[in-house]
């Protein structure tokens, strides 16, 4: 144990500790633990010499980024971020839309054509049913054919029969000159 006292001892050196917790933190750390690691402190400021007879040594010091700015620098990227991945995904958004929206109105345009071709077709066989109906004949039009038409066979029937009745006149007058 006492070889690791002096090296425990170099290391605790370097930390910011009293007496009195040295040797609870070297108990501590001669069982299990592992070796404490202290970050060294950052290198003073080294005044910049210009070689001049007159001029006083500058000394330049280098802010670091500091709280306030570097809060707001982590601010703005993160708005922008935020913001970029909020148009991406808004104007995908919009493009799905667009591109549906497009779909439905081609659908409702092939829609609206096959309902006028269907409407154009109805009215020209409408067309064509009204000439139809305009020729055709109705029922007392036939009614009148046929009357006529039963006259004229009639008529005929009785040619027929004073032709025959004529016939047999003229064979009887033939007969009887014989």
């Amino acid at each position: 144990m006492s070889a690791c006292i002096p090296r425990i001892l170099q290391r605790a050196v370097h930390l910011p500790l009293s007496p009195r917790t040295i040797v609870p933190r070297l108990s501590r750390s001669v069982q299990t633990e592992p070796p404490v690691v202290v970050a060294a402190p950052p290198p003073p400021v080294q005044p910049v010499f210009v070689p001049s007879a007159n001029v006083e040594p500058v000394v330049v010091h280098h802010k670091g980024p500091g709280f306030f700015r570097g809060g707001i620098i982590g601010f703005l990227l993160g708005i922008t971020l935020a913001g970029g991945t909020a148009y991406v995904y808004l104007l995908d958004d919009y493009q799905q839309s667009s591109q549906s929206l497009l779909a439905s109105v081609e659908d409702l345009q092939k829609s609206t054509n096959k309902l006028k071709d269907h409407t154009r077709k109805i009215e020209v066989l409408e067309k064509d049913q009204k000439s139809l109906v305009a020729k055709a004949a109705t029922k007392e039009d036939l009614e009148q054919l046929r009357s006529e038409l039963l006259k004229v066979i009639d008529d005929v029937n009785l040619s027929h029969l004073e032709l025959k009745t004529q016939v047999w006149e003229v064979a009887q007058d033939v007969k009887g000159s014989k």
